[in-house]
């Protein structure tokens, strides 16, 4: 009967994974389809999803809380996802249209058989592309009544409908069982305009597909090459994201399920994959929080990130999250093949990198607090301000009294951190301070005692009621901080916090070395 087939196809999507790591969206999806199948449609109200499916107490006020409509739009949202991926060629589809929240139970057309010779009466061609189950059991309660010629021949027409429905219904479930999977619409790979040289430095936006952009830096990210699958997807102008120098660095994203394949020279190299969520938290389009999208990655054939959540790795929406890898190398093809895998949602990519690095090592990370880069007398290069989220960047005039200058010529102060993306291992960590503001020329009072803070890594402090004026010996002084052991935490990030006590936390320089 239609209703085993509804019953049927819940069981098939509570059964599926969808509300993995979703129990919220699983106990709404629930409620409202024994609603649905206790023949309580009707009952089917915000208030009583509230209070009886999503935990709130009688005071629930729909007015005040969102927790509905935030909730409905997030299932509506997988259930269309589910429908056109795993689910799509479920005999009957679940839905719930927009402005309610009562589900829809229908058959897709592409389900519904053509009777031998074509259809039975071409002129009644939209009966066949979405039959509601509602609509068969009216129509059998009408022919049984007693109704028109007309009717009957439609009820035939819903009855032979029906049938072909069951069929396939029973089908699927038949190949389902032997595990036959229908190979997905191969789309075509995008390669780079004729000509095109592989840089030694591989910088890659992701989704975009414009000219190449110049960064702060001095490096030249190319337009979006290399994938196949998936699809463009601009990033709006106002989600700026935090811990990103640039403001028009990442413009766009890769999303859905897709894979690149990059030609490299025979070598090793560091992997940096750049994401900002934009989409899910609090204030983006489709709010929810963590678990609500979930995907994998893999590189060369080996998952290295599984059930990865975005959102809950950078611990902020619209906040910048670079992944690290090290030891990377291109496959037997010559090609770096990397796979974006959704799992919960869309997969997504803002940007990649792919660096030359040593064996079992990554490149050092060297950051001053200004607005340019700047190379040292040894001929290092260190990158302008990045990383950081907070704090205010200053140039200062003041010149040091000893020592190279040119690491204290800008400063970050007040209550910051910076998160480093890293590789597993060990560094060294060396940070450069110098007072160069109280006590200084031009400012009033005593250095002594004026600026006070405290400096955490990963939540382990390093420093503790830190005075830079003491520690150099006077102002206009540098001093570097030296610390060994070093690791980035689960997420591959070293987080370095400066937290004020007296006035402003300070920091000017950054250095991260990987000892092995």
């Amino acid at each position: 009967t239609p209703l085993d087939l509804q019953r049927a196809e819940i069981e098939l999507v509570l059964q599926s994974g969808l509300f993995a790591k979703a129990p919220r969206l699983e106990k709404f999806f629930q409620y409202i389809c024994e609603r649905h199948l206790d023949g309580e449609a009707d009952q089917i109200k915000e208030y009583s999803i509230a209070t009886e499916a999503l935990g709130r107490d009688s005071e629930f006020d729909p007015k005040t809380d969102s927790i509905v409509r935030v909730e409905a739009h997030r299932l509506r949202k997988r259930l269309e996802a589910f429908y056109q991926g795993e689910g799509a060629g479920h005999a009957v589809h679940i839905s719930i249209p927009n402005g309610q929240y009562r589900p829809q139970f229908s058959f897709p057309a592409e389900l519904i058989e053509e009777p031998a010779g074509g259809p039975i009466d071409s002129a009644e061609p939209a009966e066949f592309s979405t039959v509601d189950v509602a609509a068969l059991q009216a129509t059998r309660e009408e022919n049984g009544s007693g109704a028109s010629r007309g009717s009957r021949k439609r009820a035939i027409l819903l009855a032979l409908a029906g049938l072909s429905v069951v069929s396939a219904f029973f089908a699927i479930q038949y190949f389902r069982r032997r595990q036959i999977v229908v190979a997905p619409k191969q789309e075509v790979w995008v390669e780079p305009a004729g000509g095109f040289a592989m840089p030694a430095e591989f910088r890659m936006l992701a989704g975009y597909h414009g000219a190449p952009v110049l960064d702060r830096q001095g490096h030249s990210w190319l337009p979006d090459a290399f994938y196949r699958g998936g699809e463009s997807l601009p990033i709006a102008s106002e989600k700026l994201g935090k811990g990103q120098a640039d403001v028009e660095f990442l413009r766009a994203q890769r999303s859905g399920r897709f894979e690149y394949a990059i030609p490299l020279r025979p070598t090793t190299y560091e992997l940096h994959l750049y994401m900002v969520e934009t989409e899910y938290g609090r204030g983006n389009p489709k709010d929810g929080g963590e678990s609500t999208r979930l995907f994998q990655v893999s590189i060369n054939g080996q998952i290295k990130l599984n059930d990865f959540d975005p959102l809950a790795e950078a611990g902020a929406p619209n906040r910048l999250y670079v992944r690290v890898f090290k030891d990377v190398r291109p496959g037997p093809d010559g090609k770096l093949h990397l796979l974006f895998q959704p799992e919960l949602d869309n997969a997504f990519l803002n940007a990649l990198e792919i660096l030359p690095s040593p064996a079992g090592r990554i490149r050092p990370v060297r950051i001053v607090a200004q607005e340019t880069p700047v190379t040292d007398f040894e001929g290092c290069l260190w990158a302008a301000d990045k990383y950081f989220v907070g704090g205010h960047q200053v140039f200062r005039r003041n010149v040091l009294e000893t020592g190279e200058d040119i690491f204290y010529r800008g400063e970050r102060y007040g209550n910051f951190s910076y998160r480093i993306p890293l590789a597993q291992g060990k560094y060294r960590l060396k940070l450069y301070f110098a007072e160069t503001w109280f006590g200084a020329a031009g400012s009033t009072g005593s250095a002594v005692d004026r600026r006070i803070f405290n400096v955490f890594v990963n939540g382990v402090a390093l420093l503790r009621n830190y005075q830079v004026v003491k520690d150099a010996g006077g102002p206009n002084r540098g001093i570097e901080k030296v610390f060994e052991g070093m690791e980035p935490n689960a997420q591959g990030i070293l987080l370095i916090d400066f937290v004020p006590v007296r006035n402003y936390a300070e920091v000017n320089a950054i250095e991260v070395v990987e000892t092995g």
